[in-house]
């Protein structure tokens, strides 16, 4: 069983789906990938304004290296338990990220945190979980916040 896992960065107000993880019994062959994605870091509006302000290079570099610190150290403690665990930071729309990684790795199942958030700011921003659940390309585990702890595991 091929298992991708969904970890964000900024944890608050949202599930943790590696607790929901290591919390069931996998089959002995189950490998795991977690993915984080650091989203493309766009120059502020005006920025004619401040012309310096339209580098985004290094904000890009450190988003990136973040999520890629943040996926090796959720399988690293995947793999301090015992599982077949590798980290994979990307950059880009997490709504579409997820859902390429899971059809190019051949996930067989995709596990997401919800985040708690607002009717407006689901409106406004949208949800990555209510994304992935309609484009996905396999199963999917949803953690709430509250069933199987918050914040980063």
């Amino acid at each position: 069983m091929r298992v991708l896992i969904a970890v964000g960065r900024n944890p608050d107000g949202c599930a943790d789906p590696l607790a929901a993880v290591v919390s069931f019994p996998w089959p002995d062959e189950t490998v795991f990938s977690v993915l984080t994605v650091a989203e493309i870091v766009t120059p502020p509006p005006m920025v004619e304004l401040v012309p310096a302000a339209a580098d985004v290079t290094d904000i890009q570099r450190n988003a990136d290296t973040a999520a890629n610190a943040t996926a090796a150290a959720a399988a690293a403690e995947l793999k301090g338990r015992g599982f077949n665990a590798d980290g994979i930071g990307k950059e880009g729309d997490p709504r579409d990220i997820i859902i390429d990684h899971a059809k190019e790795w051949g996930a067989d199942l995709i596990v997401v945190g919800s985040c708690e958030k607002s009717r407006i700011e689901k409106f406004l921003l949208g949800s990555v979980s209510e994304s992935v659940i309609k484009h996905a390309p396999c199963s999917m585990l949803i953690v709430k916040p509250g069933t199987m702890g918050t914040g980063n595991a």
